[in-house]
C-alpha cells in the first residue's frame, strides 16, 4: 500500500499543479477504469486533493452501492468487501474496520447532478486500485488489481509520448537498432532489487511483431492506444531492465529501435518509475493502426495490424460433420534438397518422411481431409505450394522443415514459425506438441516472412523440428520411432486446434 501511496500523492500534486484547476474548475481531468472512460462524472481537485465520484468507480468494478439520504451514508459491497463511509467524517468502515480517510467524502457538484466524491486515495488503497496520471491529457487512469494478476493494466504515456526521463538518452543508454526494418535490444540477464521480472531482449522481426524476453515474473500491461502522436503504450510493473540495456532506475536514460516502416516509425523504451520500477515500451505507430497481444511464459509478444487488417479470430470448433482440409507440406523435394546434416543425409527427406506419415494418421480421422503438397521427391516451388492450399479453400497449412546453421554443432532445437496474427493460435498448440515429441531445447513460436504462410489465406505455420547441423539433433531426426511421436505430435496439433483432440 506504501507504493500505491507514493503514485497517489504523486498524481495529486501533478493534477493540482495544472494550470487552471480548482474546485470551480471547467476542465476536469478525464476518468478512466480499467481503459474505460467513464463519464458521468470526473474528477474534482480541492486544496491538493484528488476526489473521485464512488457511485460511478465503485459501480464500474461491480460494487453495489446504496446510499441513505437521512444519515448520509454510503455502502459499497460486492459480497466479499464492505465499505461503509459517511458525508464529512473522516473515519469509514471497511469490512467491519474503522478506517481513516486523508478527508471526509464530500458531496460536490450542482443540485441536479451532485456525487458523493471521495479521496482517491482512500479509494485506491480499499478497494485495490493502482492509480496512472497523464499529465498532457488530464487524465486520471485506475487500474484494478485483479486486473494487474491478470497482467492486464493499462499505462499512460508521458507527455509527447515520451517515456518518463525524457526523449535523449543518458550516460551509458542503449539505443540499438539504428535504421533499417529490424532491431533488437538487451540480451543478459539482471534486474533491480524491487522488480520481480527482468526485461531481457526487445526484438522487432521487420514485419510488424515485436518480442519481448523477460526471465522471472512480468505482469504485462494491456497496451494503450494514445494520439497526438499516434502510439501504443506498453507498462510492465515491478520489472526491470538487464544490466545489458544500460538503463538504471532512477536516471533518465532510455533507448529506441528506429524501425523506418509502413506501419511503425520506433519503439523507445525506459523506466516509467522506479517506485515499484516500472519498464515502459512505447511504440511509434502510424495512424489506425492497432494491435494484438500474445503473452507465454517468458515472452511477450505485440503485432500490429494495418487500416483493415482483422483481429484474429478465435481457433476453430467443430461443426457438425464438417471436413476440415488440412494442407500438409513437405518442405523442399527434386532439385532443391533443402537442409544437409553433418553426415550427408538431405533435409527434403527428412520432410517428405513426417509428411507421409501425417498424412496417414490424419486420413484416420473422420473429420479431416489431409492433401499433400507433394508425396514423392518433386520440385515445387514456394508460391505454388501457397496457391495450391488457397484454391482448395483449406482450413490449415503446414510445412514440415529441419533447420541449419553454418556453423555445426552451435544451435540446437525445436521452433515453429508463423507470419499473421490469425495463424499465431495454431502455432502455440503444435508447438507445444511438438517440443514434447522430439526432447529437443525448445527455442519457441517466432514469426518469419516464409512464403508458404505468407501468401496462404488460412491458419498456417511451418516447423523446423530440430537442426541438422548438429549431432545430437540430427540423430533425433532421422530415427524412425522420433520421426513417429514427431507426426503423432503434428497430428494432436491440429486435431486440438480444430476441437477434436
Amino acid at each position: 500500500m506504501k507504493k500505491t501511496a507514493t503514485l497517489l500523492a504523486l498524481a495529486a500534486m501533478l493534477l493540482a499543479s495544472v494550470p487552471g484547476h480548482s474546485s470551480a474548475a471547467a476542465k476536469a481531468p478525464k476518468l478512466y477504469l480499467d481503459g474505460t472512460e467513464l463519464k458521468s462524472a470526473g474528477p474534482r481537485i480541492e486544496k491538493d486533493t484528488t476526489y473521485i465520484p464512488i457511485r460511478t468507480v465503485a459501480e464500474g468494478m461491480g460494487f453495489d452501492v446504496d446510499w441513505d439520504k437521512s444519515s448520509k451514508k454510503v455502502g459499497i459491497h460486492n459480497g466479499m468487501s464492505a465499505i461503509e463511509l459517511t458525508i464529512d467524517k473522516k473515519t469509514a468502515l471497511v469490512n467491519g474496520q474503522e478506517a481513516a480517510l486523508p478527508v471526509p467524502a464530500r458531496i460536490m457538484g450542482t443540485p441536479a447532478s451532485a456525487s458523493t466524491m471521495v479521496p482517491l486515495r482512500f479509494v485506491s488503497e480499499n478497494m485495490g486500485l493502482t492509480v496512472y496520471y497523464d499529465a498532457p491529457a488530464k487524465s486520471v487512469y485506475l487500474y484494478q488489481s485483479y486486473a494487474a494478476e491478470k497482467g492486464e493494466q493499462a499505462p499512460a504515456d508521458s507527455q509527447n509520448g515520451t517515456p518518463q526521463g525524457g526523449a535523449a538518452s543518458g550516460p551509458g543508454s542503449s539505443q540499438p537498432g539504428g535504421s533499417g526494418s529490424s532491431g533488437q535490444a538487451g540480451g543478459g540477464s539482471g534486474s533491480t532489487a524491487t522488480a520481480a521480472g527482468s526485461v531481457t531482449s526487445i526484438l522487432y522481426d521487420g514485419i510488424g511483431t515485436t518480442t519481448i524476453a523477460y526471465q522471472g515474473t512480468v505482469a504485462a500491461a494491456e497496451p494503450f492506444l494514445m494520439t497526438g502522436p499516434d502510439r501504443i503504450v506498453l507498462d510492465m510493473p515491478a520489472s526491470s531492465f538487464a544490466d545489458s540495456f544500460g538503463i538504471q532506475a532512477g536516471s533518465s536514460q532510455s533507448g529506441e529501435l528506429t524501425v523506418d516502416g509502413p506501419l511503425l516509425n520506433k519503439i523507445r523504451y525506459a523506466y516509467l518509475t522506479d517506485q515499484p520500477t516500472t519498464v515502459r515500451v512505447v511504440w511509434d505507430v502510424a495512424p489506425a493502426v492497432t494491435y494484438t497481444l500474445l503473452k507465454s511464459e517468458g515472452l511477450i509478444e505485440l503485432s500490429l495490424l494495418g487500416a483493415g487488417e482483422t483481429v484474429p479470430s478465435a481457433p476453430a470448433t467443430p461443426s457438425g460433420d464438417r471436413i476440415y482440409k488440412v494442407v500438409i507440406d513437405a518442405g523442399h523435394g527434386g532439385s532443391a534438397p533443402g537442409a544437409i546434416s553433418l553426415s550427408g543425409k538431405l533435409e527434403k527427406t527428412f520432410n517428405l518422411t513426417v509428411a507421409l506419415k501425417l498424412n496417414a494418421l490424419l486420413a484416420a480421422e473422420p473429420r479431416i481431409q489431409p492433401i499433400m503438397t507433394r508425396t514423392d521427391d518433386a520440385t515445387i516451388d514456394l508460391k505454388p505450394r501457397a496457391e495450391f492450399a488457397n484454391r482448395l479453400g483449406a482450413d490449415l497449412f503446414l510445412s514440415i522443415h529441419a533447420n541449419s546453421l553454418e556453423v555445426p554443432n552451435t544451435a540446437t532445437g525445436t521452433e515453429t514459425y508463423y507470419y499473421r496474427p490469425d495463424s499465431k493460435a495454431l502455432a502455440d498448440i503444435v508447438h507445444k506438441h511438438l517440443i514434447a515429441a522430439t526432447g529437443l531445447p525448445d527455442r519457441k513460436v517466432k514469426t518469419a516472412a516464409y512464403v508458404v504462410i505468407k501468401e496462404t489465406a488460412m491458419p498456417a505455420v511451418l516447423t523446423e523440428s530440430g537442426f541438422l547441423t548438429n549431432l545430437r539433433d540430427e540423430a533425433v531426426l532421422f530415427d524412425e520411432q522420433s520421426q513417429n511421436r514427431i507426426a503423432q505430435a503434428l497430428a494432436d496439433g491440429i486435431k486440438e486446434y480444430l476441437g477434436l483432440y
